[in-house]
């Protein structure tokens, strides 16, 4: 791990190391809090650290930031804490250990065996059994077998047959804005026509950033195929509210994500918000009414 790193959840936020680390069976989790796919991994993470912490498991989580405000340690604490996470957690900030694997993906797992040997990798969602069992196999490895069958886990998982991938709103990656010649600045986007499908439009004034868009009275228009939907939100200096329309109605709270409540999302802390959650995939419309101050930064789809 990189020593100029911050640590959690290791006795005085001391940094760890492979080397002291030899002897145990280590699993490196390179992930990100404002994630859907790191999030919806979390479940089985924190499942094997309880259940195999005692035979011999260590699991380190990695956190590596895409966006700027990851890299605040008090956002980190509050998802480490949200998320119920009680292993170790070390923040890669300039990405150093990222680059020492060799990593380019979230969420990432890399198995470690006692000997300080990457053993297995896996990449993205899934293949949960496969990873298990791989834990078991390195702890048997050491002399000591879990006891027991494997762990039951309940976690939301991928909807198939989502089609839009996902989506960012600054200039940098807006691959889906339906104007191609998205740039940094504020700009009065009008009222254009609704978006294509798997496209997004703005609509009013919005302030343009490489890596996000402010709202300054404007709105934001998606026609999405899928059953969640969610976006990277902040708000700077205090909450705001931010209204969600479902083809073009205020979404009922039976179809609203976790964040929706009577059609409103009262935005604060820079994180992942649920904004839909339909009961099966479906090809919509959203429309999002932001007041003035609001950031956004990616939708993800489930």
């Amino acid at each position: 791990m990189a020593k100029r790193s911050r640590w959690f959840n290791t006795p005085g936020d001391r940094p760890l190391t492979l080397r002291a680390l030899r002897g145990r069976v280590v699993l490196v989790d390179f992930w990100t809090y404002s994630c859907i796919n790191c999030l919806r991994t979390l479940p089985y993470l924190t499942a094997w650290d309880r259940r195999y912490r005692r035979d011999g498991l260590t699991i380190v989580g990695v956190h590596s930031p895409e966006f700027p405000f990851e890299k605040d340690a008090g956002n980190v604490e509050e998802a480490i804490e949200r998320n119920d996470i009680e292993y170790p957690v070390a923040q890669d900030n300039d990405l150093a250990t990222w680059s020492a694997y060799g990593n380019q993906y979230w969420p990432a797992e890399y198995f470690i065996d006692a000997r300080g040997r990457v053993r297995f990798a896996h990449f993205g969602e899934g293949e949960y059994g496969e990873k298990e069992k791989a834990i078991r196999e390195l702890l048997a490895e050491t002399g000591d077998a879990p006891n027991g069958g494997r762990s039951h886990i309940s976690a939301v998982t991928p909807s198939p047959g989502v089609t839009t991938p996902e989506t960012y709103l600054g200039a940098a990656r807006a691959e889906r804005f339906t104007n191609p010649m998205l740039s940094p600045g504020s700009h009065d986007f009008g009222a254009p026509r609704p978006p294509p499908p798997d496209n997004f439009a703005y609509r009013g004034r919005w302030r343009i950033g490489f890596d996000s868009a402010t709202a300054e009275g404007g709105t934001l228009d998606l026609a999405f195929g899928a059953r969640r939907v969610y976006l990277v939100l902040g708000s700077p200096g205090h909450s705001r509210r931010m209204r969600v329309l479902l083809d073009g109605r205020p979404i009922p709270d039976s179809l609203a994500g976790a964040d929706v409540h009577h059609g409103v999302v009262t935005v604060s802390a820079q994180r992942l918000y649920s904004l839909v959650d339909l009961p099966k995939v479906e090809h919509r419309t959203l429309r999002l009414l932001p007041e003035p101050g609001v950031t956004g930064y990616a939708f993800t789809f489930g």
